[in-house]
């Protein structure tokens, strides 16, 4: 009976986690324990251990034991997300220059290419996830297990301002530009990677989240004000 209490807790964090990132609840909105329990079809119990666990994730913030209130996308938290994300990242970066097995590096690399005669693969989707695998594939590799650990706990936040991120800017009349320059920015981290320079792996991926977190701000609209 515990395991299965347990798979049950365990499975209403994911689905929780998953329809905040995917933006089923909007920002800001104040939702209580009895519509998250009907929603996931459980009832209150598991809804408040998730809540707790979501909370830690950077997606609520929890009222009175009542319920939670989605947390907004303002420019406030989307510079504070990403702030510590551009340490971390560069970070493991740096470590990885010198640990990265090159068929890691030459693998994400030949994707990478893959989309440079292709403007339309470097604004899709497929661009979004090898982006998210890259960035996973150098923190595995830097060889600290807390940088490895605060990544981690980072990157479910991280993913929710990505995600509005890139929906943002490829609504815009520069996503051409802006998704061709990811791509470059992709390649220059995996060139650094590949000539072992961790100080150009560092600075390539720092560069990456801030002007990530520039074109978010340029083309936000309200209600993420």
């Amino acid at each position: 009976m515990k395991n299965k209490y347990g798979a049950v807790r365990m499975d209403a964090y994911e689905r929780l986690k998953k329809a905040i990132i995917e933006g089923d609840y909007a920002p800001g909105e104040l939702v209580q324990i009895s519509e998250f329990a009907r929603d996931l079809g459980v009832s209150r119990t598991p809804v408040k251990e998730a809540l707790s666990s979501v909370e830690r994730d950077f997606l609520v913030d929890l009222i009175d034991g009542r319920g939670a209130i989605i947390r907004p996308l303002n420019v406030d938290e989307i510079r504070n997300i990403n702030q510590l994300r551009e340490v971390v990242d560069g970070l493991a970066a740096r470590l990885s220059a010198k640990l990265m097995p090159n068929s890691h590096i030459a693998e994400l690399k030949e994707k990478f290419e893959s989309m440079l005669n292709d403007p339309e693969a470097a604004g899709s989707e497929v661009h979004s996830q090898l982006s998210h695998k890259l960035h996973k594939a150098i923190t595995d590799s830097c060889g600290n297990w807390v940088v490895q650990a605060q990544w981690r706990h980072l990157d479910t936040a991280f993913s929710r301002l990505k995600k509005k991120g890139w929906e943002v800017w490829r609504n815009s009349e520069e996503k051409k530009e802006i998704s061709l320059r990811r791509l470059n920015e992709h390649l220059e981290i995996l060139d650094a990677l590949e000539k072992r320079d961790p100080e150009r792996a560092e600075q390539a991926a720092r560069t990456h989240i801030i002007r990530a977190t520039e074109d978010f701000l340029k083309f936000m609209d309200s209600p993420y004000q």
